[in-house]
This record gives C-alpha cells, sequence and structure tokens, in this order.
C-alpha cells in the first residue's frame, strides 16, 4: 500500500472516530482508496465484500465465483493517508455522504466516493446505495480519474487480469459466436462456417463521400499491435494510411452498425477510415488475437466481430480476400461486410484469415471492431479526442 495520490486523499482523521473532508469536494470525487491486505471468497468479519458489478462491462474472470462473494479483507488498523476506507462509519439512518465503490477496470480495489458535494471539515459518514447508482458512480469515477487509475494498473494488472489457463482445441466451437440481426435489410449469408455476411447499400453515396472528406483532413500511418501489450507500431504488413473518427462525429454511421451487428456503442471501437493508394496493401491477416487480450481500453477481452465498409468504387485491385477460403470480395461503394474473427470463449478462429489486395486503384475503406466487453480503461475515453471537423454524418 505504498502508493498514494492527491486524487485518492481527502480525508483527514480529527480523532479515530471522526473522518471529515480535508477539502471542499464534489459529488462523485474520490475521498480515499479502501486497503487491502489479501482477497479471499467468501464472507468475513474483518472484511467487505466486493460487488463486480456488470460482467459485460467489467470481466474479471478469475475473480468472479458463482457461489460466493469476494471479499477484501484489510486487518492492518493504522492511519495511511489515501488510505482510510476502512475508517469511514456507516451513518445508521443512511443519510451519509459517501459510498463504497469497486473502481472499474482495476478491481478488487474500490474506492470511497462522495455521493453529494461535501465541504471542509465536514464529518464523512457512509451510506448505502443500490446497485444502478453504484455501476452510475464507478462510471463517473472511471471517467474523472481515468489517468490515476490508468497509473495503477500495472500494479494491480495480476490480481484483476491474471492470465487465465485455457485448454485449447484446434477446432474452433461452431457455435458459440456472436449473433448480429439476420434481419437487416439486403443482408445476404455469402459464407457459413465461418460465416460471412453482406450487406450491399449499407452506406449511402452522401455518407461514404462525407467520410472520406471528414477523414482526409486527418490521414496517418497505419498501426499494427504487437504481441499482449497494448502497443502498436508501423509494420510492412500493413502500408495503408488511416484515420481514427470519433464516434460523436458519425452517430448516424454508429447506430447503423450496431443495429447490424447487434451490440452497444460502448463495445464499438473507435471507428477508422483507412486508404489505400497504389501499391498499399494490408497482407493475411485475422482481426482477432490468439486470446484475451487488452488493447484500445478494452481489458482482458477480444474482436467478436467485425464490419467493414467500401467507400467508393474499385475497378482494378484491392480485393479483399478469404485466404483459406477461396472467397474474393470486389470493393463496391457501400458494401458491408460482417464477419467473427473471434468466439465467444475468445478463441481466434483462423479461417476468418483475409487480406487486403495491393491497390491498383484507390480504395477507401470504413472499418469498426466490436468488442466482447465494453471498455474499461478511461483513459481511452474518446471524449478526450479532438474533433476531426463539423461535419456530424
Amino acid at each position: 500500500m505504498g502508493y498514494s495520490s492527491e486524487w485518492a486523499n481527502r480525508i483527514d482523521i480529527r480523532n479515530e472516530n471522526d473522518p471529515i473532508a480535508s477539502y471542499d469536494v464534489k459529488a462523485g470525487d474520490v475521498l480515499t482508496l479502501y486497503p487491502i491486505d489479501r482477497v479471499e471468497f467468501g464472507v468475513h468479519e474483518c472484511g467487505r465484500c466486493v460487488d463486480l458489478l456488470h460482467p459485460e462491462r467489467f470481466p474479471y474472470p478469475h475473480l468472479r465465483n458463482e457461489k460466493q462473494e469476494l471479499c477484501i479483507i484489510s486487518e492492518n488498523d493504522s492511519i495511511r493517508h489515501g488510505w482510510l476506507g476502512n475508517k469511514i462509519p456507516m451513518d445508521r439512518e443512511n443519510k451519509g455522504n459517501c459510498a463504497f465503490v469497486p473502481l472499474p477496470s482495476i478491481a478488487p480495489l474500490c474506492a470511497i466516493v462522495a455521493t453529494r458535494d461535501i465541504a471542509q471539515g465536514e464529518s464523512i459518514k457512509e451510506c448505502k446505495i443500490s446497485r444502478k447508482e453504484t455501476l452510475d458512480l464507478s462510471m463517473t469515477v472511471g471517467k474523472r480519474y481515468a489517468h490515476g487509475i490508468g497509473y495503477l494498473l500495472p500494479y494491480l494488472n495480476e490480481m484483476a487480469y491474471m492470465g487465465i489457463p485455457y485448454s485449447r482445441e484446434k477446432q474452433v466451437p461452431l457455435s458459440n459466436f456472436h449473433t448480429i440481426n439476420t434481419s437487416y435489410p439486403q443482408i445476404q449469408k455469402i459464407h457459413s462456417n465461418p460465416d460471412i455476411y453482406t450487406i450491399p447499400n449499407f452506406l449511402s453515396d452522401e455518407e461514404c463521400d462525407r467520410l472520406i472528406a471528414k477523414a482526409s483532413t486527418s490521414m496517418k500511418q497505419s498501426l499494427i499491435k504487437t504481441g499482449k501489450i497494448d502497443l502498436t507500431q508501423p509494420n510492412s504488413q500493413r502500408t495503408s494510411t488511416e484515420a481514427s473518427i470519433p464516434k460523436r462525429e458519425a452517430p448516424t454511421i454508429l447506430n447503423k452498425i450496431t443495429n447490424l451487428v447487434n451490440c452497444d456503442d460502448d463495445q464499438v471501437e473507435i471507428l477508422q477510415v483507412l486508404n489505400y493508394k497504389q501499391g498499399q496493401e494490408f497482407k493475411a491477416h485475422t482481426d482477432g488475437f490468439d486470446s484475451a487480450t487488452s488493447s484500445s481500453g478494452y481489458l482482458h477481452s477480444g474482436r467478436i466481430a467485425t464490419a467493414f465498409c467500401y467507400l467508393n468504387d474499385v475497378e482494378t485491385g484491392g480485393e479483399t480476400t478469404c485466404t483459406k477460403l477461396g472467397l474474393k470480395i470486389k470493393p463496391e461503394k457501400g458494401l458491408c461486410v460482417v464477419h467473427f474473427p473471434m468466439t465467444l470463449d475468445l478463441w481466434e478462429d483462423e479461417l476468418t484469415e483475409h487480406q487486403g489486395g495491393v491497390a491498383i486503384d484507390e480504395k477507401w475503406i470504413l472499418t469498426s471492431f466490436i468488442w466482447k466487453h465494453w471498455k474499461g480503461d478511461f483513459r481511452y475515453d474518446e471524449d478526450f479526442l479532438p474533433s476531426l471537423t463539423d461535419d456530424i454524418i
């Protein structure tokens, strides 16, 4: 418990039973962290049970137990500034000014969070809040303290996201893939096992043109994720350029994607527009990973679907080739393609390997990756990104 920070140190102890606010604080501010000496399953007299909240948002696979609750135990009774969560009394009438809240992305670490504005010198007393209120407050804290919580991730990574051993067979289960909206207008299934769908005219000509115009202001060299850590770098395998489109600048496009792919907005990675000029390509790859990974703000998760859309007609070159299926798709403006690079158990389906052929005529593509879980590392929240243009598509 050597870590301490001002963002989690807003309480003084006036006497042993009277913690007070050392500053004026706002609702949603972290007052202090809850010290942990050990973590166990089951209820303990000197511990606190931790609600891990929604598994679709925060997986914590090894910390979830169907039969027993997770309990954090604090046995050290000393005063440790920034770690005074076990010193906060419960208000008997449940009219307190703070609550016990799991911190998103770094469970089982929890904080004491203000539920209303608190004046400097006011006594700090805990109150009970509903599960929904706890989740909402956790999300508020996640965004407000994104960088502070992100700093703690390396310290708690093994506790919250230790490697889970998988017994892996070569064959991918055929019935464990994400299900999309197969009644979407004009949808066509062009391959089974693995399933691949196309949707002509998914985007209008105007939407395609506006996406190209928006992206053209901010094109950069495309990158490739390397290994299991969140590190991207240029690679000769992928020679295109790209621009990231904040989803708030393309709400109509995002709505189409979520309706088609049957997912929540938060599962959709930031939209990417790719440009391939003559001679550029993306060599054979899948869009998935060989197991659960952490990338782009998603933690211990994986890409369960990809939806990409051609933004212009391409007469020559640039076909998308499914290398293990003998299937080629010719770029047509507005045509969307959906496939499933990983199962819901986060196995990579190697049969989804594909490549973007060497461009002869210029090619533009919109790509969206859908993750199994919601984004958990709020340092990647798109609210931190600058806007590209004023055009809202």
